[in-house]
């Protein structure tokens, strides 16, 4: 069995729309075995210990220290020499254990045209919609089931992303999802580390690298800072390697980080490509 966690980073606001408006929204979804769950949160509560040594005074609770993705972001793009090898340091820890625990990647960004805003609903809506879809047929290449833990917002919100899957899955022409076991759960993720770690590779990863590859030139901001390419230089390869991207039956490439630029119309695959190198190759599993 499998847990997909989601997050996302980023605003619905229109990009222009005031001095801390985000120019993306980027949704993450971890696919990660539901054995690996336990070594997991040991690992990760034993890497946050040994960045941020004293932060509490009980081992486990450690959880309830959340690591926040923007934290680290500022640090890559405006901190001391200091704090950037430290921010690096921890999202190395991240990218190992990804790696480790054989997680996977899906997800979608949206980049934002010049003073137009998002819809919530449906974008937050059809963002799950789609990572469930993307999850299923993973199972099903791994011939088990799964459900996804999305972090909770406000009630009406889940209420709304639940439902839109509760039709898929028990509607009269048969389960669209018939690999998932439930409809999306919502949780806090102050105790769950599949959320902390999805807000991490949201926040701390691909929005920043999205947002160098795609708004450099519409967003001359902050959100776009150069120090972001030491990103994508550092992560886009093994990122790319653990994407799940597959073939539908149309013949269409479906899953992975699906990019929407309504800005320049660039393609999903530039977020992976090495700045000031070549496009690198990744796999997923079969």
């Amino acid at each position: 069995m499998y847990v997909c966690y989601v997050d996302e980073s980023g605003g619905f606001e229109a990009p222009n729309s005031g001095p801390r408006a985000t120019p993306l929204m980027v949704f993450a979804g971890l696919i990660v075995e539901a054995a690996a769950i336990r070594p997991l949160t040991a690992d990760f509560l034993a890497l946050k210990r040994r960045f941020y040594p004293g932060e509490v005074s009980r081992h486990l609770d450690y959880v309830l220290a959340e690591v926040k993705g923007a934290e680290l972001r500022k640090a890559v793009r405006v901190g001391s020499q200091r704090e950037r090898r430290h921010a690096f340091g921890v999202l190395d820890g991240v990218m190992r254990l990804i790696e480790h625990h054989d997680i996977w990647l899906v997800g979608r960004i949206w980049v934002k045209e010049p003073a137009k805003a998002l819809e919530p609903d449906s974008t937050y809506t059809y963002a799950v919609q789609d990572i469930a879809r993307n999850l299923d047929h993973f199972l099903g290449q791994q011939n088990t089931s799964g459900l996804v833990i999305c972090d909770g917002r406000d009630h009406r919100q889940d209420v709304r992303v639940a439902h839109s899957v509760f039709t898929q899955k028990h509607k009269s022409g048969g389960d669209a999802l018939p690999r998932l076991i439930e409809t999306p759960l919502f949780g806090k993720s102050d105790n769950h580390v599949g959320l902390q770690i999805a807000d991490l590779v949201a926040s701390a990863l691909l929005f920043p690298m999205a947002a160098r590859v795609y708004c450099e030139g519409g967003a001359k901001s902050f959100h776009a800072h150069p120090q972001f390419d030491a990103l994508r230089t550092r992560y886009a390869r093994r990122l790319r390697a653990r994407r799940h991207v597959y073939v539908d039956s149309s013949g269409r490439t479906r899953g992975g980080i699906v990019v929407s630029d309504r800005l320049g119309r660039r393609p999903p695959q530039a977020l992976f490509e090495i700045p000031g190198g070549t496009r690198q190759q990744g796999n997923s599993p079969t």
